[in-house]
């Protein structure tokens, strides 16, 4: 029975979100069967001979907040997995084992793939050890970035009741891609996120509600983004190292991201960027 509605975000990227697919049935125990995938294609880029290499349920989206919320509405699941398509899954993981920790451990609110003790930036949080491998902790405005970031799209899991309950805070018109999906969450959730005012602002608005989000995480990531192109709006200048139609026609030769020279990278950020990407001919 399923017990996680897994959700995937892509725009473009086809190459990426095949390596990403691939990655995860490497390394993981999920079914390509359960995955849903909300995408975004244009004239050149077609995600077609995706859905005849893999059984996931693709999504075209037309309305990104009202697609989501379908998903989630139809869902008889417990929990949400949010992964986005620059995702890639370089380590075992298991997620039953998710699953039977947060249906047992109920004071978890989110299970991160992205974090660890190999994750540095900022002051890492007092860790306590449950299950002899897994790492819990108090979010605080006092830690650094990465361990206070509670609301992430791109490798965490959560209550689906948590999810909905944001997803009935948001607005359809302004939030159409996954960026303010996640960003949104710290105006009208309890969060210790954010700048001093809006920080005091949420204190009070959720005073009766003034606890800080507990999380979890294996001793060592599971994965990271590969930021190396920008393919949603609006987000401002930023550096794209491959063009997607690049990569999109890279994938039609064959080619996907060699995820397995991955294998125990140390990587000390979610976010690696370029740094290990290679690509491979898929045999």
């Amino acid at each position: 029975m399923k017990k996680t509605e897994i959700i995937i975000f892509s725009k473009n990227r086809t190459l990426q979100l095949k390596s990403l697919l691939l990655s995860l049935k490497d390394n993981s125990d999920i079914p390509e069967e359960w995955i849903n995938i909300i995408y975004v294609d244009n004239d050149t880029i077609s995600y077609e001979s995706l859905m005849d290499q893999f059984k996931c349920n693709f999504v075209l989206q037309t309305n990104f907040l009202c697609d989501l919320t379908n998903i989630i509405n139809n869902s008889k699941s417990n929990f949400v997995l949010f992964m986005v398509d620059d995702l890639i899954c370089k380590d075992d993981f298991s997620l039953c084992e998710i699953e039977n920790f947060m249906s047992i451990n109920k004071d978890i609110d989110c299970f991160s793939l992205r974090l660890g003790k190999n994750i540095e930036g900022g002051k890492p949080p007092s860790f306590s050890v449950r299950d002899k491998n897994i790492l819990v902790w108090d979010t605080s405005y006092k830690l650094g970035y990465a361990w206070r970031y509670f609301w992430e799209v791109s490798s965490s899991i959560y209550r689906i009741e948590h999810v909905v309950e944001y997803l009935n805070k948001c607005n359809v018109r302004k939030i159409s891609f996954p960026n303010p999906f996640e960003t949104h969450y710290y105006s009208c959730m309890p969060s210790y996120i954010g700048k001093r005012f809006l920080r005091i602002f949420n204190t009070l608005r959720f005073l009766k509600r003034g606890k800080s989000n507990k999380m979890a995480c294996f001793e060592k990531s599971k994965c990271f983004t590969q930021g190396i192109n920008i393919v949603a709006d609006g987000i401002g200048n930023h550096e794209s190292h491959l063009d997607p139609l690049i990569l999109h026609r890279k994938m039609e030769e064959g080619y996907i991201i060699d995820y397995k020279r991955l294998k125990n990278v140390n990587n000390t950020w979610p976010n690696a960027g370029s740094k290990y990407l290679e690509l491979i001919k898929n045999d």
